[in-house]
């Protein structure tokens, strides 16, 4: 694999240098799978909560859905053979059913093969989903090309970085929801000490922010 080379500007810290590294290498990292990856691509959903009552995906979770069905389509007309992952713990909204058992059944119900899914119900994290796409991604070695990402628009900058540190840079579709306050904020992810500002602390500074994001999730589930 080709190392990443980046000239080091002047206003850079240290921290910032260690991204733009990252950045360059998983830029490189995805264009060679892209020019050198086989005929598969993979479409990782990323969860949300409330389901409804039914443990049907909730309004926001239904239109993630619903764009992953339409990238689908895109991805089988270039000739590539599309595989799902959905993520999410059992989590507010129904006790029983998890998200990502309800994003799975949704998916067959609107015509996936369920061999076609990865279903991971013990995730809490949106960086843990992203984590988990990118080492699909990574150890599924050159039979995947594509990787193709379904969020809300709020996720975007934290998902973008997080993956960055896991060296790829997937292909991002996110959702404007707009029937509701969407559970996801654009503000808090650019000014939250979870989000971007500790991203800046370095790359070392992220597996406790995943932690801490983790926890906070498993202790809203259990309320």
């Amino acid at each position: 694999m080709k190392e990443a080379k980046v000239v080091r500007q002047e206003w850079m810290t240290d921290e910032v240098y260690q991204w733009a590294v990252l950045e360059e290498q998983a830029r490189i990292n995805t264009l060679a799978r892209l020019q050198h990856g086989g005929k598969k691509a993979i479409i990782a959903i990323k969860a949300q909560h409330p389901l409804n009552a039914d443990g049907t995906p909730g309004p926001e979770y239904a239109q993630r859905l619903q764009k992953a069905m339409s990238v689908k389509a895109e991805l089988e007309a270039q000739g590539l053979i599309v595989e799902f992952m959905t993520f999410g713990g059992v989590h507010e909204g129904h006790k029983t059913i998890s998200l990502a058992e309800a994003g799975t059944k949704w998916l067959i119900d609107h015509g996936v093969n369920a061999e076609a899914i990865t279903t991971i119900p013990v995730v809490f994290s949106g960086n843990d989903e992203d984590r988990m796409a990118a080492e699909k991604f990574a150890d599924g070695g050159d039979q995947y090309s594509q990787l193709h990402v379904i969020m809300s628009a709020g996720q975007w900058e934290r998902a973008r970085l997080y993956f960055i540190f896991c060296g790829w840079q997937p292909t991002f579709h996110a959702i404007t929801f707009l029937d509701a306050k969407p559970n996801h904020s654009t503000i808090c992810e650019l000014w939250g000490s979870w989000a971007v500002p500790g991203f800046a602390k370095g790359p070392d500074e992220i597996a406790r922010i995943t932690d801490d994001i983790r926890k906070k999730h498993l202790e809203a589930a259990m309320k």
